[in-house]
């Protein structure tokens, strides 16, 4: 009997980012482009349009030694082929605009999956090839710099069978069942390696696999690899972690082994992927009162909460704004209501803005006053420079009546704060309402 789906442990291990989103290529498309849906049955169709040779399938385009430049780049090339987000499945779209998933691997080669997510994250967005040694490496040194209490959470794509690149239609990719089976070897040979970063990094997640109607084996070599076995164990099992969507025909008897698979190694099985993704999607942003998880997600996007930090000078404005903010119902720490005499004034702010997600720094005309003269040895400033240490927080520079964003001083706060975010002011007339609009989106 297969594992049962636990919707309360899934919606707190995705709010708490521990879940990797693994897509295939049955999903991506919008029915409108592909009826299927299936980006290889688009290929195929576009290339039985533009070509005297009628191909079977996907992988006979790959095979044709007849071919001087496979047909698929050359559709690229000419422009009838074009990777639009505007071409992605609405119900796949509305999954990644929740931005709760920051880590995607896709079996696809093509670029509909990276339009859809750089329409999502903009540049913030990394991608990754694994035939690209150049982006694998960056990725590697970026995790290693985060071993020291860092969270790597950078919106990060990796292609794990290559990349149809655009710009370089020479890079490779896998087309063919024995390039997967290459391919496979490499990753691992990965798995051997010391200290593998990335490795260790996607083993690190539960893996959520939307659309991934593969052949048995290709299925099993993946989630091999993509998990590692279960060190403990004396029959070196599968460690399983993780749930699979599947578009499935059950009646095929390589789908049905695949399914026996699944079972075995103790993997949920969520059937249909197209419904899976639609009511769970409604179930993370439903927004009504009687919404059955809706405390539970509250709770749990704003636990750590928020951070004032502000100059001592500003203890009037910055305790109006802890409690604008606490009417909200956001979980909010100030040093004036949260320490009491005799508390380690050093420590207890130092764990504050560790257990943080949001630091709003408040600047003033006296913080205005002290960078036109250089001064940044304030305890203020020391609390800024705790923030900027950590990777898994959003500061928020938070302009009030005096301070100006644009000025050249300024310039030295943004010295100070490495990660240079976006200012608000909260002077503006729509100012406290781009607060909220800010903290709802990193909490």
């Amino acid at each position: 009997m297969s594992r049962k789906f636990n919707t309360k442990k899934f919606i707190k291990d995705v709010l708490n980012d521990k879940y990797a989103l693994v897509i295939g290529n049955e999903i991506i498309l919008d029915t409108k482009i592909e009826p299927t849906a299936d980006i290889h049955q688009y290929f195929l169709r576009k290339v039985n349009e533009n070509s005297n040779v009628q191909y079977e399938n996907y992988h006979e385009i790959a095979l044709d030694k007849n071919e001087r430049i496979n047909p698929i780049r050359r559709l690229i090339e000419d422009g009838d082929i074009t990777f639009r987000a505007e071409d992605v499945s609405k119900d796949l779209m509305a999954l990644l605009e929740t931005r709760l998933f920051t880590t995607v691997l896709t079996t696809t080669t093509d670029g509909f999956l990276e339009a859809a997510m750089r329409k999502v994250w903009g540049n913030e967005l990394r991608v990754v090839n694994i035939y690209d040694k150049e982006t694998v490496d960056e990725l590697q040194k970026a995790l290693k710099a985060c071993r020291r209490g860092k969270k790597y959470n950078q919106p990060t794509l990796i292609y794990v069978f290559g990349k149809l690149d655009i710009d370089d239609l020479a890079k490779k990719y896998i087309k063919t069942d024995a390039d997967a089976i290459l391919l496979i070897e490499k990753w691992m040979r990965m798995d051997v390696e010391a200290n593998n970063e990335m490795l260790d990094f996607i083993r690190s997640k539960r893996l959520l696999a939307l659309g991934c109607k593969y052949d048995n084996w290709y299925f099993r070599f993946f989630w091999y690899v993509m998990t590692g076995v279960n060190k403990s164990s004396e029959e070196n099992a599968y460690d399983g972690r993780g749930e699979v969507a599947f578009s499935l025909d059950k009646t095929d008897k390589t789908e049905g082994k695949l399914l026996q698979f699944l079972d075995r190694t103790d993997i949920c099985i969520l059937g249909d992927a197209t419904t899976f993704i639609t009511n769970i999607t409604k179930t993370l942003t439903e927004d009504s009162d009687d919404a059955p998880f809706r405390q539970q997600i509250v709770e749990c996007r704003r636990r750590g909460g928020i951070f004032i930090s502000y100059c001592s000078k500003d203890a009037l404005a910055a305790s109006q704004l802890f409690f604008q903010l606490c009417e909200k119902k956001y979980d909010v720490w100030i040093d004036n209501a949260r320490l009491y005499g005799g508390d380690n004034y050093e420590s207890g702010i130092t764990d504050a803005i560790n257990a943080a997600k949001v630091v709003i720094t408040v600047l003033s005309a006296h913080v205005a006053d002290d960078l036109k003269l250089g001064d940044t040895d304030h305890y203020y400033n020391k609390e800024w420079r705790i923030a900027q240490q950590f990777d898994d927080k959003t500061i928020i520079p938070l302009a009030i009546n005096g301070y100006d964003l644009r000025s050249d001083y300024h310039q030295v706060y943004e010295s100070i704060i490495t990660q240079q975010p976006s200012g608000i002011d909260l002077m503006d007339s729509d100012g406290f309402s781009k607060l909220i609009t800010s903290i709802n989106e990193h909490l």
